[in-house]
């Protein structure tokens, strides 16, 4: 990772520092998205399943 100024120390150097700077962050956003709604997508047919098993068989 590149680190967004150029010098040799720590020293002149304050505020914060955001160590993902110009890596592909969006790219991972864009994983992790996926798995929310793969996560709510199985969640979502598993309690369909769950409460249709809890109907009484008339």
């Amino acid at each position: 990772m590149e680190a967004p100024f150029e010098a040799r120390s720590w020293d002149g150097i304050g505020g914060a520092i955001y160590a993902g700077y110009g890596s592909v962050e969006g790219l991972w956003l864009i994983a992790i998205l996926a798995m929310i709604v793969t996560a709510i997508v199985f969640g979502w047919r598993h309690e369909e399943h769950a409460y249709a098993a809890t109907k009484p068989d008339s």
